[in-house]
C-alpha cells in the first residue's frame, strides 16, 4: 500500500487541516502533515522525508494562493513546478464563507438571532454590501501582489492578518500602498513607476467594480477571507465567526469546488 503525506499550512485542527480531511476522507493511507507557515515549506517537506520518520511514496503541498500567484481564470489549482499546489480561492477562509451555509447557520441559532436575515438573498444582499465596502482595499492588495518581487513588501500596510485599515477609500488606499513600493524601490534595481502602479491597479479596478463581480459572488474567490470575515461580522453585532466557522468545517462539502476535487484526483493517482 502506498504512502502520501499531504503536507499544509497551519497545526492540527486549524482550516487548512480541517477542510483537507474533509478532502481526502475514506483513504487511510494519506497523512495530513501540518508544517505552520508557508515560508521554506519545500525545505521542511524535503528535510522531513529525507530524515524523518514521514518518509512517503508521494509527498504535496496545499496552501493557500494569497497574492502570491495570479487567479487562474479557471477553477483549478496553480501548481509551482515543485511540490506545491495553490489553492484557487485566495485563503482557506474563502472555502467556509458561503451564502448558503452562512443563512443555515443563522436559522440553527438557539437563540432566534438571525439578524433579520430571513432568506438565502438576505445574506446574498450582505455580503454584497460588505464585498462593495472592501473593493478598494483588495483591489490594492491584488495590486501589491502583482508588482511585489522576492516578498519585498507586504499587500497591506496594517499589522496582523484580517485587520482592516481604518479608511477604506481609494485614494487613502492608493496613498498607503505605493509608499510600500517606494519604500521597497530604494533598496532593488526594480522600475516600477507610479504609472506602473496605477495600470496594474485598474485591471484590477475594473474586474472589481463589474455588477456581474458581485452578483456571482466572485469576490468570494478573490478577497482576502480574514478581510471579508472582519468586515463581515462589523455589520452583525455579537456574532461568533469561530462558531461559525466550526459548523461550516462539519458542513463542508469539498464537492462544491472544482480545485478540491482535483487536489483529491491528483493524490488518488499516486495511490495506483
Amino acid at each position: 500500500m502506498k504512502i502520501i503525506n499531504l503536507y499544509c499550512e497551519g497545526k492540527r485542527g486549524s482550516h487548512d487541516f480541517d477542510i483537507l480531511e474533509k478532502v481526502i476522507e475514506g483513504h487511510l493511507n494519506i497523512t495530513i502533515k501540518p508544517i505552520g507557515g508557508k515560508y521554506g515549506a519545500n525545505a521542511i517537506m524535503e528535510y522531513q522525508e529525507k530524515n524523518g520518520n514521514a518518509r512517503s511514496d508521494f509527498y504535496l503541498l496545499f496552501r493557500d494562493r494569497d497574492f502570491d500567484a495570479p487567479v487562474p481564470t479557471v477553477e483549478q489549482l496553480h501548481f509551482d513546478n515543485k511540490k506545491a499546489y495553490y489553492s484557487y480561492r485566495t485563503t482557506i477562509e474563502n472555502y467556509l464563507l458561503d451564502v448558503n451555509t452562512f443563512f443555515d447557520f443563522l436559522q440553527e441559532q438557539s437563540n432566534n438571532n438571525n439578524y433579520g436575515l430571513n432568506t438565502e438573498e438576505a445574506v446574498k444582499a450582505l455580503f454584497i454590501k460588505v464585498a462593495k465596502e472592501l473593493k478598494y482595499y483588495q483591489a490594492v492588495r491584488h495590486t501589491l501582489g502583482a508588482l511585489r518581487f522576492a516578498n519585498s513588501f507586504d499587500t497591506t500596510w496594517v499589522v496582523g492578518s484580517g485587520t482592516l485599515p481604518n479608511a477604506l477609500d481609494l485614494d487613502t488606499c492608493k496613498t498607503n500602498a505605493w509608499r510600500l513600493i517606494e519604500k521597497a524601490l530604494h533598496k532593488s534595481q526594480q522600475k516600477w513607476t507610479e504609472e506602473t502602479f496605477e495600470t496594474t491597479l485598474q485591471e484590477f479596478l475594473t474586474l472589481f467594480e463589474a455588477e456581474s463581480f458581485f452578483d456571482e459572488l466572485k469576490f468570494l474567490v478573490y478577497y482576502q477571507g480574514k478581510d471579508f470575515a472582519k468586515a463581515l461580522i462589523k455589520e452583525l453585532p455579537n456574532f461568533s465567526i469561530e462558531n461559525y466557522y466550526k459548523y461550516a468545517k462539519e458542513h463542508f462539502d469539498y464537492t462544491k469546488y472544482a480545485d478540491l476535487v482535483e487536489l483529491r484526483t491528483i493524490i488518488e493517482k499516486h495511490l495506483v
